[in-house]
């Protein structure tokens, strides 16, 4: 009796090991292997909330006739996105500004905006499984103010947010492309950046608690604006290159963090009044997101 019993016993263990270990085997084979290729799809938690935070640094250099001047710019946003249901396999955010600050220095001065009206707003982001920014239209009602009359919104910020993913497994060594277009817009001017991103699968890395594949990017660009500026119209022409690496928790299906750093060439043609003035300038650039603490 007894020798049965234990038999019974090893039986149903074995039977609930056989249970488990095709569910254990789903589970793998839903991020798969570094043999076979790895599947990367955002697919983040419903029941969390992912805090970001983000810091840019910017240094343009002109020379106007002659003369050189500086403009320096600095910016930290916190956004805290909360997902939601979606009637289909796009994901639905709902993205509160939890946090910002703007600091812009001139020629003519310090401009430091005020965020009150903008702190703790939220608006909603649909983002493709492969990270698409698809609908975020409700950013553009965001908006601070660069000089009198003159305003901002976020949505240039949240429109290349996540790092586009490839629909196809990659190993170690393997590339893929990407494309992003940003369009900042004012009262008076629109600047359209497109970046052309070569991304490499790097290899697996423990980083910030979370086991993620690291990607490297490397990018170029081109900017074009145009606008008008106390009677006078603009035409701004340029490129931009640099590089970056980021990170993708595979497991989680979640954007960890990411830094990147870069440089740009532009010329802006200022005409009107019978005058024609060309504008070039040399900014670099540096760029982190980072998610909070797991």
């Amino acid at each position: 009796m007894k020798t049965t019993r234990n038999y019974s016993a090893v039986l149903m263990t074995a039977l609930i090991f056989a249970m488990i270990l095709p569910g254990c085997a789903t589970k793998k084979a839903a991020w798969g292997s570094l043999k076979n290729g790895m599947n990367m799809r955002y697919s983040p938690d419903l029941n969390r909330q992912l805090a970001y935070e983000t810091t840019s640094n910017f240094i343009q250099e002109m020379d106007v006739m002659g003369q050189e001047f500086e403009v320096v710019s600095e910016m930290t946003q916190e956004f805290i996105m909360t997902p939601k249901a979606s009637g289909n396999e796009d994901l639905a955010y709902d993205v509160k500004l939890n946090n910002m600050s703007f600091k812009l220095e001139t020629p003519r001065g310090d401009i430091e905006p005020e965020m009150d009206e903008i702190i703790g707003k939220s608006f909603e982001l649909i983002l493709s499984p492969y990270g698409k920014e698809l609908e975020y239209s409700e950013a553009e009602k965001l908006r601070i103010e660069i000089t009198t009359g003159e305003t901002k919104s976020i949505a240039s910020d949240i429109a290349a947010f996540f790092p586009d993913l490839p629909d196809h497994p990659v190993k170690p060594g393997d590339s893929w492309k990407s494309v992003d277009e940003v369009r900042d817009r004012s009262e008076t001017k629109e600047n359209v950046l497109i970046f052309d991103n070569i991304n490499t699968f790097e290899g697996l890395e423990t980083h910030m608690g979370y086991e993620c594949m690291k990607i490297s990017i490397v990018f170029t660009g081109t900017i074009e604006g145009e606008g008008t500026q106390e009677g006078m119209d603009l035409v701004t022409t340029g490129k931009v290159q640099g590089t970056g690496t980021w990170y993708y928790a595979y497991k989680e299906g979640i954007f960890t963090s990411s830094s990147v750093e870069g440089t740009g060439e532009t010329e802006t043609l200022v005409t009107g009044e019978g005058q024609e003035i060309s504008i070039p300038a040399d900014r670099t650039f540096t760029m982190t997101t980072q998610l909070a603490s797991k």
